[in-house]
């Protein structure tokens, strides 16, 4: 089924003109890609809890997702040069490299600190595989199909979504939390292998330099603007002087990097995108949807299992009914955004559902029937899928088709940076919103954020108290002020969400207000001629 693309040795530039069998053959090949990667992420989200239960750091537990995301932020406009540079095929397969080496050292971890940095790596290798997807994907389709093959995959993160929290839950209450990763290590080698095979040969079109120096002031530019946010969650005089020192750090490295790119024509960035409105907005509106949509994919898990008490099993539905949200969003507003005068409907419709959401969820605490929680989590999925239907095909049809592998990479470096900014701010949130307690043991492991999202240590802390003569009476009075505790921060959480919504909305006003209705149809005719 798959051997003529090895018979192909073709430009980046000119996948649009390949036959459309061959096509369909590649993002089959790409969606085996996606799949690999993106379930990788569903299953973590569900396994959270007790990944901090068993190697302890409640304090970062948002760094579990903030690692992972900072250094695919970073990569990710590494990521559009190298296409250029050494091809697709090659950045896509040295990624899934790092991408398995990475999760066998998670699976690995003894410390949340290892954990944390094996994370940093599996981003590294997550960012090459999906930068380069979202680049190949606008590089073979034509404006007016780009949404429908959108659409077609989310279709892959949906299956990730679906199948990832239903691993994730089972594998964590039957087996360990490890095998989560170590389970995922064949599918990887054989995605790897199957790259190797089918992915056609590139012919690059010149010699194109690297801005090594632009990477690495841009990286430092956003790990130190991070790491400052993260610093946030305590008042401590000493910490509040390590904020200032590394905002001041990321203002200079920020404003050295403007100045380097800006007349350099091989950049990391072309800065001249910025002028476009379309550009500009997209940015923004992808990191706003993104802060939003970062809540219920890393925060919800610990919501239920640390906050209600389920099972990782019984979470694992509530990741399951956002995946089928983004499902139904996807085929639904994959066909609208397809038109120009949509643009605009779509993108208020979606963050609006969203916010709404964050707003019930803060309201409710999630005190609510599991089934109307199911529910919510089905429109939450739904309107963040609006938003990001239409912070993606409108932006690339209507800024320049020579730069949509920039375009693309910086969308995309939007996102993930803003999961990375969105979990680190967020989890600043939460700590801030939290009481500490000081307490002997055994009620000072009780209150420790770190056993309660872990069923196996609340029934240790409970033999701890008896063994201590401690009454059964106490021990559930306490196990629900810490639980009630953990609710508060949420609390907090969601409402802090639902106004990155409120800004989605003004920026979706700002970029789509003037559309111009008939711009794919021109671009599809400069194509065809």
């Amino acid at each position: 089924m798959f051997c003529e693309p090895k018979l192909f040795e073709v430009s980046i530039n000119t996948l649009v003109y390949l036959d459309k069998k061959l096509k369909i053959k590649l993002m089959i090949i790409l969606l085996v890609c996606l799949f690999v990667t993106s379930i990788n992420q569903s299953v973590v989200a569900i396994a959270g809890p007790s990944i901090v239960a068993a190697l302890g750091g409640f304090e970062y537990y948002a760094w579990i997702f903030s690692a992972f995301s900072l250094t695919s932020a970073i990569c990710v406009p590494i990521v559009g040069k190298l296409n250029d540079i050494i091809g697709a095929k090659k950045v896509i397969l040295i990624s899934l490299i790092i991408f398995t080496f990475s999760t066998f050292l998670c699976g690995l971890s003894n410390s949340m600190f290892f954990f944390i940095f094996s994370r940093a790596v599996q981003g590294i290798g997550f960012a090459g595989v999906m930068g380069t997807i979202w680049i190949l994907i606008a590089s073979l389709w034509k404006p007016r199909d780009r949404g429908k093959w959108l659409g077609i995959t989310s279709a892959g993160f949906t299956t990730s979504g679906v199948i990832g929290p239903i691993i994730g839950g089972v594998i964590n209450d039957i087996l360990n939390w490890r095998w989560i990763f170590f389970l995922n290590i064949p599918i990887s080698i054989i995605a790897i292998i199957i790259m190797i095979k089918i992915f056609p040969k590139q012919e690059l079109e010149g010699k194109t330099k690297f801005d090594y120096i632009g990477a690495i002031i841009f990286s430092i530019f956003a790990s130190s603007f991070l790491f400052a946010i993260s610093s946030l969650n305590n008042s401590n005089s000493s910490l509040s002087l390590v904020f200032f020192i590394l905002i001041l750090i990321s203002i200079i490295s920020i404003v050295l990097f403007i100045i380097y790119e800006k007349n350099k024509l091989e950049g990391l960035v072309d800065l001249s995108l910025f002028k476009y409105k379309y550009f500009t907005g997209g940015m923004l509106g992808s990191l706003f949807i993104v802060i939003s949509w970062t809540v219920w994919s890393v925060f919800l898990p610990l919501t239920l299992i640390g906050v209600n008490g389920y099972s990782a099993s019984k979470a694992s539905l509530a990741l399951i009914a956002l995946s089928i949200g983004s499902a139904i969003g996807a085929n639904f507003f994959g066909n609208l955004i397809g038109k120009p005068k949509m643009y605009l409907p779509v993108s208020i419709i979606g963050f609006s559902v969203v916010g709404i959401s964050m707003v019930i969820s803060g309201y409710t605490n999630l005190e609510i029937n599991f089934n109307s929680m199911l529910l919510l989590a089905v429109f939450v999925g739904f309107g963040s899928t609006g938003a990001f239907s239409a912070y993606t095909v409108p932006i690339q049809n209507n800024l320049p088709e020579e730069k949509l592998a920039m375009i693309t990479t910086s969308l995309q470096f939007s996102r993930v940076f803003g999961i990375s900014l969105g979990s680190s701010l967020l989890g600043v949130i939460l700590l801030l919103n939290m009481n500490s307690y000081n307490y002997e043991f055994p009620r000072n492991e009780i209150y420790n954020p770190d056993n309660i999202a872990s069923i196996e240590k609340i029934s240790e802390i409970k033999n701890q108290y008896l063994e201590s003569n401690k009454s059964i009476s106490l021990f559930e009075e306490d196990l629900k002020i810490s639980r009630n505790n953990l609710k508060k921060g949420l609390k907090y959480v969601y409402y802090s969400a639902s106004i990155t919504a409120i800004f989605g909305i003004l920026i979706s006003i700002f970029v789509f207000r003037n559309t111009n209705p008939h711009q794919p149809e021109e671009e599809d005719l400069i194509h065809n001629e």
